[in-house]
């Protein structure tokens, strides 16, 4: 599993999906580096590897998938896909037609999984936990790709809800020095910027 994650961070970093610089995040923190995994589609098989290792890193019962859109809803797909398990998702709000639904797929009395690409402080997620809750799901656990380290998973597990994540930003950042990705100055940004952060 460890030659597959050194893989996937070798793919995230080449192919300009953790970019170095300064960026304002969704959660309105500033970050001197910046995770984009939407572009991770575009290599389906590192996609897949992606999908299969998260479904090993959740190790509790459940019966269905919900993704967080828009980017947790092509990786809970392939997770979908390779488990045979039904699929859902949560919007970002409202739909201001049709039903009006903030969740859709057939969720309801279902313990769930909720899947998103990465977690900065968990906003997205709980909001997600949160809906899912009112629609009648039954969340049991949260998976994300790479856990930024700044307060995901104390805000989800203070929802009585499981946090799994297949790689910590410090993890990557130490896989892809390791592999001449960064150089010694970047990485030692990030993971100043990491240790100041973290909640």
């Amino acid at each position: 599993m460890r030659l597959e994650v050194a893989e996937i961070v070798e793919v995230i970093v080449r192919e300009g999906m953790f970019k170095v610089g300064l960026f304002k995040l969704t959660s309105g923190l500033k970050s001197p580096f910046y995770i984009d995994l939407r572009r991770l589609y575009s290599y389906p098989q590192t996609a897949r590897m992606v999908a299969n290792l998260l479904l090993q890193v959740v190790d509790i019962e459940y019966d269905a998938l919900a993704g967080v859109a828009t980017a947790g809803v092509p990786l809970a797909a392939y997770m979908a896909c390779l488990s045979g398990k039904p699929l859902g998702y949560v919007r970002p709000a409202k739909k201001q037609h049709g039903t009006g639904s903030l969740v859709e797929g057939n969720l309801e009395g279902k313990t769930v999984v909720v899947v998103d690409d990465v977690a900065t402080t968990g906003g997205s997620l709980s909001s997600a936990i949160e809906a899912l809750r009112e629609y009648g799901a039954k969340p049991v656990a949260a998976t994300v790709v790479v856990d930024r380290e700044q307060g995901a998973r104390k805000r989800i597990e203070g929802l009585g809800v499981k946090f799994y994540a297949l790689l910590t930003v410090s993890e990557l950042v130490d896989i892809a020095t390791k592999k001449g990705l960064f150089s010694d100055n970047d990485a030692r940004r990030i993971l100043e910027y990491i240790r100041s952060t973290s909640a």
